[in-house]
């Protein structure tokens, strides 16, 4: 059937498609799942010269519960074609279907991360959407009061790292907000167990069958990575290749909170040992560079960095950094501040704390914060709801934060112990993809996140699967090299990467005494 006659054309619906309140849009079921052309969810769209639709489906798609969701669906065109059937799947020239991340995170506003998608992907329509509960879907999981206090958003001043020398205490800050969110979700009449992984896999597998492609390239972002290889493993004959993209996958990041956490502290000393091998001076400087990053933590233990801040109403306030908030930052803060590593590991265990004012940017200090362009709900329903069974419990998080204080600051997987239920997946949701498609795995080397030790586990039922790591760059790593890689990819995904440009960016030089 014909994309014209597959889409349902009807201006009349981007009040419905696209108003701020969060309750369900009223329709008529018998019609789902549909696709009705609409004006653009954002002026980025429009100027990018997108073809754009709302998609409507079930929120709940094996046992209809009367709710509906509604997704802004955006088609830009190949660059040597603005035409709709430009995006039409035509010999190798298949569009590419992007999985943005966070997750929560909404790209549909951003121009300039539209246009660097355009260009990494080549002459070759780009399909993008707002998953279930994202900013410009319907319903939005607003959360807004978690913003205040996560960790993962607020960078380094939030509560839960800065208010108390106490660990229970600072995670007591998140906990209550975690909780409320989930209740307040309930409360909206939203089936919250709905919003997974999976679930944006069918709405995505419909929303191509509406548009009429027999198969596509799919492309994800950090969490949107771990989106994309679900729809690979519930929809595998649709997928003509993979690209992930500083990719978070589920059946890694599903894994006990002290597992992830030492694994992530060691990229801090891999860190090190790069400065001891290219410089005689940094290996003069700190010698014993694999107890360099405990060391540097105990001293803040012992004596953590304080300072006054003022806040919106003018009164002062005292943040505390011990040696849990200065692992917390340097996790968050790599990529700008690996170069000053070594000088800061030498100075603080001897007490000269000159560098932490820079570090734990005091000086960007905003007593209000908000996480721009993210609904906060299903940042934390789709990380939560992913875990099924695996989901800890409080008492789980407790002993782990009582063991290692740090963990508050980490990934945010702890947390959904006070998340209100377990998330509606398969029971292999979290088990490894096993796939024969060709893949491309990108990675920043400083990401501490998200490096290639994801794609080496994946290699093991992935054999497809090629990975690129960018010198110097972090998470979300933009580089001349990646939209090469990622070109050369689609045009042929079974044909060896070229790597020779992952050094094209220059390492900053190594601060020393």
């Amino acid at each position: 059937m014909s994309l014209t006659r597959r889409v349902a054309f009807s201006g009349l619906c981007l009040l419905a498609a696209f108003g701020t309140a969060t309750t369900h849009a009223e329709t008529n079921n018998a019609d789902i799942p549909r696709l009705e052309s609409t004006s653009c969810a954002t002026q980025a769209l429009t100027d990018l010269n997108a073809n754009c639709y709302t998609f409507y489906g079930e929120e709940n798609w094996d046992n209809p519960n009367g709710n509906t969701i509604e997704l802004p669906v955006g088609v830009i065109p190949s660059e040597s074609s603005t035409s709709a059937n430009s995006a039409k799947d035509t010999n190798d020239n298949k569009p590419v279907i992007f999985f943005p991340g966070g997750p929560g995170h909404s790209i549909l506003g951003s121009t300039d991360y539209l246009e660097q998608l355009r260009k990494d992907i080549g002459n070759r329509a780009l399909v993008v959407f707002d998953p279930r509960g994202f900013n410009h879907a319907k319903p939005v999981l607003e959360c807004s009061d978690y913003a205040s206090v996560s960790p993962y958003h607020n960078i380094v001043h939030t509560p839960a790292l800065t208010a108390s020398l106490d660990p229970m205490k600072r995670m007591k800050y998140i906990t209550d907000e975690v909780a409320a969110c989930y209740q307040k979700l309930e409360d909206e009449g939203i089936e919250v167990a709905q919003y997974t992984e999976s679930a944006t896999s069918r709405d995505l597998n419909e929303i191509r069958n509406l548009l009429d492609y027999d198969a596509v390239n799919i492309y994800g972002a950090s969490t949107g990575s771990g989106t994309a290889l679900s729809y690979l493993r519930y929809y595998p004959d649709s997928v003509k290749s993979a690209i992930l993209g500083w990719p978070w996958y589920t059946a890694l990041r599903n894994r006990a909170p002290l597992d992830e956490f030492y694994t992530l502290k060691g990229k801090f000393t891999d860190v090190l040992s790069m400065c001891v091998e290219d410089s005689e001076a940094c290996r003069e400087q700190i010698p014993a560079w694999f107890l360099a990053i405990d060391r540097t933590r105990r001293a803040l233990d012992d004596k953590p960095y304080t300072t006054e801040v003022s806040t919106a109403s003018g009164k002062d306030k005292t943040l505390y950094f011990d040696g849990a908030a200065f692992l917390d930052t340097l996790y968050l803060m790599l990529p700008q501040d690996y170069a000053i590593l070594p000088k800061i590991v030498s100075q603080v265990p001897e007490g000269n704390y000159s560098t932490l004012h820079d570090f734990f940017l005091i000086d960007q200090y905003q007593s209000e914060t908000e996480a721009s362009g993210y609904a906060m709900g299903a940042f934390l329903a789709q990380a939560c709801n992913d875990m099924g069974t695996n989901r800890p419990t409080p008492q789980d998080s407790m002993a782990a934060v009582q063991r290692e204080p740090a963990i508050i600051g980490f990934e945010p997987i702890w947390l959904c112990a006070w998340w209100g239920g377990d998330g509606d997946v398969p029971p292999e949701h979290s088990d490894p993809v096993e796939s024969e498609t060709p893949a491309l795995a990108i990675h920043g080397q400083m990401d501490p996140c998200c490096g290639t030790r994801w794609s080496e586990k994946l290699s093991k039922t992935m054999p497809n699967i090629q990975a690129i790591e960018l010198q110097g760059l972090g998470h979300n790593p933009v580089a001349e090299c990646r939209s090469t890689v990622v070109d050369a990819f689609l045009n042929d995904p079974s044909a060896e990467i070229d790597k020779s440009c992952r050094t094209e960016v220059a390492l900053d030089d190594w601060e020393l005494e």
